[in-house]
């Protein structure tokens, strides 16, 4: 996969700055909007050839954007939810193997029949260990193949341990592999790296209760792991029963669209206000169960708007309020909550996340 390892001069290596994090934040905004738009665009009727581009596209969005949280640092981690293996694998093989097609490289993508169907994943995390193992091994294989395996390692009675591994048939990896998990190492035969994308995959792994390692294929090329221990999925009660109208309040007109499709695909009555101020007259009509409140608005931002909110006699100012924000800093979610929010899902807005915000206003609603 890399040829030999060489340490670039510690004088040289980048510091991750605040400006870094700065700019990483600016970049989520609007790759949310572009990944936003990208779903509405599969969600319409397409021929299989644009239907394929729209797929393309919002997958490198979503890879864009898990870099860009990762550059952030003191973003929250993102939380996990249930994902299918194989819907995992579709997603990220057609990229892979048209990069391979256009070095004349085979590719095959398989998946373990011994794993089960889904498991509880940082799918983001995940699809950037899978691009950084693969880039590093189209960069440097010229000919044969590449091989990208989600394989079983272990399970118990709360988890299963999945091994992603990528085979390559290039010039292997020199004596000391284990140095390519090192921050700014590469190797000879990565032209145009930068050396972390190993760091990366290692530092991933970690934090999912695995790690990573190199070898050198006996039939030569290389090999390389990444292991991560995942949470078994457990059934759960449906949660929308108790909720009777949402609030959206929300002034882009995107977002607006993309949560009132959520909202209605959860089969919910919803209306929206566009600015804080109008979100607060809503909530004194006392028609709504719940609000997802934008942190950004004109006339009065989100977070005032949960203050106000809450300074509302009971029981209007005891409602359930969601904060949807782009805004990835730890500490301005942690500002968010504090004024008054009782959960938080940021942007992109998965699916799951929403629903698990909704079922728990469900509950509150039902007592």
């Amino acid at each position: 996969m890399i040829a030999t390892a060489s340490h670039v001069d510690d004088d040289l290596a980048p510091s991750a700055d605040r400006r870094i994090a700065v700019a990483a934040h600016e970049i989520r905004t609007p790759l949310g909007g572009i990944l936003a738009l990208a779903d509405l665009l599969l969600a319409e009727d397409l021929s299989e050839a644009a239907r394929g581009h729209a797929a393309a596209l919002k997958t490198a969005a979503e890879h864009l954007f898990g870099v860009a949280s990762t550059l952030l640092g003191a973003s929250a981690p993102q939380p996990r939810r249930e994902l299918d293996f194989a819907v995992f694998l579709a997603r990220v093989a057609p990229a892979l193997s048209a990069r391979a097609a256009l070095k004349g490289l085979a590719f095959a993508a398989t998946l373990d029949p011994r794993l089960p169907e889904s498991a509880l994943a940082d799918e983001g995390a995940l699809r950037q260990i899978v691009e950084n193992l693969a880039d590093n091994a189209l960069r440097v294989t010229d000919r044969g193949r590449i091989e990208l395996a989600l394989e079983w390692a272990a399970e118990d009675e709360a988890s299963v341990t999945l091994r992603i591994v990528v085979r390559d048939t290039g010039p292997g990896l020199g004596q000391r592999p284990e140095r390519l998990f090192e921050p700014f190492v590469q190797g000879e035969g990565a032209p145009g790296g930068a050396g972390l994308g190993l760091s990366l995959v290692a530092t991933l792994a970690r934090d999912m209760g695995g790690g990573a390692a190199a070898a050198n294929r006996p039939e030569g090329g290389a090999e390389v792991i990444a292991t991560a221990r995942l949470d078994r999925v457990t059934p759960a009660p449906p949660p929308l029963c108790g909720l009777r109208r949402v609030l959206v309040a929300e002034d882009n007109a995107v977002n607006q669209r993309v949560l009132g499709t959520l909202l209605e695909h959860f089969g919910l009555v919803f209306d929206i206000a566009p600015d804080g101020e109008a979100a607060v007259a809503a909530v004194a009509t006392g028609r709504y169960d719940l609000v997802l409140m934008d942190a950004t608005m004109p006339k009065m931002d989100g977070l005032d708007a949960t203050r106000t909110i809450r300074a509302l006699p009971a029981p209007l100012g005891h409602i359930r309020i969601v904060g949807v924000t782009a805004r990835a800093f730890a500490e301005e979610i942690a500002a968010f909550r504090a004024a008054g929010v009782d959960d938080v899902v940021t942007k992109p807005i998965s699916v799951g996340d929403l629903w698990s915000a909704i079922g728990a206003g469900a509950e509150q609603a039902e007592g």
